[in-house]
């Protein structure tokens, strides 16, 4: 039954029914399947627009739907009469007012005896009421094709992109490029399978920024089990995704923090008895599969069974209690491995006073307990080992001080033998000349008291004796050590030069320990001018007063230099291929026994090494 023909050309039967399609309460009209465009519209379909029926037909109806709708209704025409099967769309209608309403438009083909499309008809419903319902929804809503074209959206859609809706038929323009080929993926299996389309997504807004939305998109079906159109809402799950993201990095900075301090924490449930670990504390105590990790008996039979008792009376305590826990422990781990535990933990109360839980964290102290007795027995070794270096760096030094007095020692005792000679040779004269021979027993006396008071110095050493704290001439204590080393300074081809500042107050303190003290320091130097060629060596001592309280005596070479003035005073620490690396300590422990102060630094060329002593006045004070 085609309803097509003109008035006068209608039967009875298709005059009968185009009486009773003027009187539905819906707007319908009938097209050719050629490019005649519609052929008739009903009486509502008249009176809505305010239009006479010869401007409805044919294509006269198309300037009656909004321009953002034709070219979707146009397609829905020709979807029907391409396929022979029936469709439908929304679409906005103008109304004689020049108001635009909201209409379903469904649309079934018509054919012929022999199956061929020979034209559709189509029925208008108003769903004003319902798509102003549709466009106040919170939420984005988005109406698909059976083959997922875009079909129709809501104007929350159109607000949040704040684009035309021709341009969001391409879905690509407002996703974000990193999730396209995600969704283009996703959409292609449920359009294939019919399963619901379910994915997060980022969709361009009209501001320029990306939002998440959580898209869930189900197929709407006819009774025959056809899938007619989708619908898909998308949610706004910005702000939850961000809260996500920034807790999904908090718990992985935890998680982080945890591995790299080795600590994990654990909650006790009083009532119900269970324990909550993390996994650092399950890593700690290599739990293996099966374990009843929420157990509290679990926890307690891994502690070693000789701190057992003490740990679980103490935690048992606590909870009574309710006060902190604190407890250091052996673990029998899950390989058999004995581990190391330090834990703490504190009570929560409700708002009773009464005990909910305990929270607590727990270390592995395993790799620093472990380390700890290794240290404590190498330290007991290596004070052995000073001890006995001690020893032996004393006796080291003292040989090498013995062999520099012994330099001295020589002096007077060749003295002693010259003067002798010179005695015997002025009383075998004749006649005896009595006064040069007394002149050359009085030298032989005094050369005999200094090789005396050289030797009570070097037994006074050797013995420990108890320091002498005497007021002395700094100057002189520089003079007889650069005595001593005139032998030394001559062989090293090493100029001397002495600049010790006159009338300087005397400092209270041992003669020996002092000499040894400046001794040491020359030697240093003459050692560190050894490898020069390049230069002349030169050995440079001053003495001046350093301000009201205090002496200073600098020692100064050319030689190589220090590579670090600070640790060359530390014990052992020594460049000298057979050197002790004593020296120098002992050096600063005789200054500081004096409450004196003693530093080196590098100069341009070779080191300055420096100490101050108090004056004799202001220790008197």
């Amino acid at each position: 039954m085609q309803l097509l023909a003109s008035e006068g050309e209608l039967s009875p039967t298709d005059a009968q029914l185009r009486a009773i399609m003027n009187t539905l309460p819906a707007l319908v009209w009938t097209g050719r399947a050629d490019d005649s465009g519609v052929g008739f519209v009903n009486r509502q379909f008249v009176d809505y627009t305010g239009l006479d029926t010869a401007q409805l037909l044919g294509s006269g109806w198309a300037d009656t739907v909004h321009p953002d709708d034709r070219t979707r209704v146009l397609e829905c025409v020709t979807s029907i009469l391409t396929s022979g099967t029936s469709a439908e769309t929304e679409m906005r209608l103008r109304r004689s007012d020049g108001s635009y309403r909201w209409f379903l438009f469904r649309g079934t083909p018509q054919h012929d005896v022999s199956g061929t499309v020979v034209g559709w008809c189509g029925v208008n419903t108003d769903i004003e009421h319902q798509r102003r319902t549709f466009d106040s929804l919170p939420g984005m809503v988005c109406m698909n094709t059976p083959d997922g074209r875009i079909e129709d959206v809501n104007e929350t859609v159109l607000r949040y992109t704040g684009r035309p809706f021709e341009e969001l038929r391409n879905w690509a323009c407002v996703t974000h490029p990193d999730d396209v080929p995600m969704v283009a993926a996703r959409k292609a299996h449920s359009m294939a399978t019919g399963e619901p389309f379910i994915i997060d997504v980022r969709s361009l807004g009209a501001d320029g920024e990306y939002r998440w939305f959580h898209c869930h998109g189900l197929p709407f079906r006819d009774s025959d089990g056809r899938i007619i159109r989708w619908y898909n809402l998308l949610t706004d799950i910005h702000d939850r995704r961000i809260a996500e993201d920034a807790l999904r990095r908090s718990e992985a900075f935890l998680l982080e923090v945890q591995r790299l301090s080795r600590t994990g924490g654990w909650r006790f449930d009083v009532a119900t008895g269970v324990v909550e670990s993390s996994a650092e504390i399950r890593r700690a105590y290599k739990v293996q599969p099966g374990d009843n990790v929420s157990s509290p008996a679990f926890w307690f039979g891994r502690i070693h069974q000789d701190d057992l008792p003490r740990v679980q009376a103490t935690f048992e305590r606590c909870v009574r209690e309710k006060t902190d826990y604190r407890a250091d422990y052996r673990i029998v781990r899950g390989d058999g491995s004995i581990g190391y535990q330090h834990a703490i933990g504190r009570p929560v109360l409700n708002e009773a006073g009464e005990l909910i839980e305990f929270i607590g964290a727990s270390m592995d102290m395993t790799d620093h307990w472990l380390a700890a007795t290794e240290l404590e027995h190498a330290s007991q070794a290596l004070r052995d080992m000073q001890t006995k270096l001690s020893r032996a760096a004393q006796v080291a030094t003292v040989g090498e001080l013995a062999a520099s007095i012994a330099h001295e020692v020589n002096q007077p005792l060749a003295a002693v033998v010259a003067n002798g000679h010179a005695c015997v040779r002025w009383l075998s004269a004749t006649p005896p000349n009595v006064d040069k021979a007394l002149e050359a027993a009085e030298r032989i006396v005094k050369d005999g008291k200094d090789a005396g008071e050289v030797v009570r110095r070097v037994r006074s050493l050797f013995k420990r004796s108890a320091a002498e704290r005497l007021p002395l001439n700094i100057g002189d204590v520089i003079r007889d050590v650069l005595r001593l080393l005139e032998p030394d300074t001559a062989t090293r081809s090493v100029e001397v030069a002495v600049t010790l500042e006159p009338e300087v107050p005397p400092v209270l303190g041992d003669q020996v320990q002092l000499q040894q003290l400046v001794l040491n320091l020359m030697l240093n130097a003459l050692d560190a001018m050894e490898p020069v060629v390049d230069r002349g060596r030169r050995l440079t001592v001053r003495s001046r007063r350093g301000d009201a309280e205090h002496v200073v005596i600098e020692i100064s070479d050319n030689g190589v230099g220090l590579e670090d003035s600070n640790a060359a005073f530390e014990p052992f620490f020594t460049t000298k291929p057979d050197g002790m690396g004593m020296g120098l300590a002992i050096c600063r422990s005789i200054v500081a026994a004096h409450n004196g102060t003693l530093a080196a630094r590098n100069d341009d060329f070779g080191t300055t090494f420096w100490f101050a002593l108090p004056l004799e006045q202001r220790v008197s004070q």
